[in-house]
């Protein structure tokens, strides 16, 4: 019953794209909510896709910190019903429930839905999810010694948790430091950890050595070597290591283009950029000149990634401000051409065009930027936050009521203060502030504050509203 594992690159053109924007809204933009959407739609979609179930597990997490108040008890009821319903599909069908538990994590990350993700983890023999989840469960009650046992004999059963096993032994020992038993089980724990550590010191210059001869004549590591060494990856020495091989296989005439595209993948994690932009224009040839979103973006990276070392080099050098910014003129100029370039070979596609109005409102482009949120927001899964964005730019043009309207529009189909409505509201406030109307904006931003006092700096804006003390006399 366990579910068979899939890899970014196997992934369609369409699904990659859904990945890359969460990607993005996570981790540039910090908008949780939103990449917690795209990635639970995803990881439905395609259960197999590990590295999404971890992003969106992540997401969830740091989500979860910014929701307080009647969003946090909403979040809270809609999980326990979406658990329910698990629990009943966990029966009769043990995948269905899964999309139930990942319902209930997207609604509140908090231990009753960790635990039955985990509970459904066991339950379709899917043994990293389900440990995943029980670790995630401990992190919020480090002192459960139910979940503590639990833990160590969900790990004792799979191997390479030994070190994490002594880790968790050593806890229960520190709660309780005179308990024998405890102690002798850690004992029993640290000679297992060193164990196993040995065993994995040894496979990993097994691995490094070893070579196959080919029938060509060439020395190329055997690819089931290469797929090993994927997984074992933990450090920069590592990823150079794994060039190496790839390198060898390409050279040996044996290059398919899953290693190709492996190859410049770990070029670009250890900044070799001008290589990473020669094995991706490869791989393109090698697809047949085919389109591809995710191969054009890689190559964009790497180029402005150079560019901007460029830049810098010449900041160190003393070079005035007009060069400096003529020459990030002509970065962003490239990276405008490259946008428009994949919305020609991808007309249809909505997030193309998200990508260039953030693009466009990045560069404080607003009137340029404005007409692409416009059509980005006809596209169901971008339109609150295509909308937000051509609010803000109404703002930065001066364009007051037009802001007004937009975001007044929006929260009247917003009947939760979740994410969405506190983004709403405060972008709202930022522009009463600028007409000016403060009581509008005070009231915008106590709302917020009510819900989540910790949400951007609205504490810090609502201190401007407060009333000055008296002199004294």
């Amino acid at each position: 019953m366990a579910i068979e594992k899939v890899h970014f690159n196997k992934l369609p053109a369409g699904l990659k794209n859904i990945y890359s924007k969460a990607e993005d809204l996570i981790r540039k933009n910090n908008n949780y909510a939103y990449g917690i959407t795209l990635l639970n739609d995803l990881v439905k979609a395609v259960p197999g896709f590990v590295e999404a179930r971890e992003l969106l597990r992540d997401a969830e997490a740091k989500n979860a910190e910014n929701v307080v108040g009647f969003a946090k008890l909403s979040g809270m009821i809609k999980a326990s019903i979406a658990v329910f319903q698990g629990k009943m599909a966990l029966k009769k069908k043990p995948m269905d429930a899964l999309s139930f538990a990942e319902d209930a994590l997207a609604a509140c990350y908090c231990e009753k839905s960790l635990y039955f993700l985990y509970e459904v983890g066991k339950a379709i023999e899917e043994m990293d999810m389900a440990i995943d989840a029980l670790e995630r469960v401990y992190e919020l009650n480090e002192n459960n010694e139910s979940i503590i046992n639990e833990l160590i004999d969900l790990l004792d059963g799979v191997p390479g948790h030994a070190t994490r096993i002594l880790q968790l032994r050593q806890k229960l020992v520190t709660l309780h430091p005179r308990d024998l038993k405890a102690q002798t089980a850690l004992r029993a724990a640290a000679a297992a950890a060193t164990l196993e550590q040995n065993e994995i010191n040894a496979q990993k210059k097994e691995e490094q050595d070893k070579v196959s001869t080919r029938d060509n004549g060439t020395n190329a590591p055997d690819l089931s070597d290469l797929e090993r060494g994927d997984r074992i990856i933990r450090s920069e020495d590592d990823i150079k290591e794994m060039i190496r091989r790839y390198e060898q296989v390409i050279e040996s005439g044996n290059g398919t283009v899953d290693i190709m595209r492996k190859l410049a993948e770990y070029y670009q994690k250890v900044n070799m950029h001008e290589k990473a932009i020669e094995a991706y224009q490869r791989l393109s040839e090698k697809q047949g000149g085919v389109a591809d979103i995710t191969v054009d973006k890689a190559i964009e990276k790497s180029t402005v990634a150079l560019t901007n070392q460029q830049i810098q080099e010449m900041i160190d050098s003393g070079a005035s401000e007009t060069e400096i910014a003529e020459a990030r003129k002509s970065l962003l100029q490239y990276q405008v051409d490259c946008a428009k370039k994949r919305i020609a070979d991808f007309p249809n596609d909505m997030v193309l065009r998200y990508e260039l109005a953030i693009l466009y409102f990045d560069a404080g482009m607003f009137t340029e930027a404005l007409p692409e949120f416009e059509t980005a927001s006809k596209y169901p899964q971008r339109k609150e936050i295509s909308l937000t964005y051509m609010g803000r730019c109404y703002t930065a043009l001066q364009q007051y009521d037009k802001c007004e309207e937009v975001f007044k529009t929006m929260l009247e189909g917003m009947n939760f203060m979740d994410t969405q409505k506190m983004r709403a509201l405060y972008y709202l406030g930022c522009n009463y502030e600028q007409m000016p109307n403060p009581e509008a904006a005070q009231d915008c931003f106590k709302q917020i504050y009510e819900a989540n006092p910790r949400y951007m700096d609205v504490a810090e804006k609502l201190k401007q509203f407060a009333p000055a003390e008296a002199p004294a006399e």
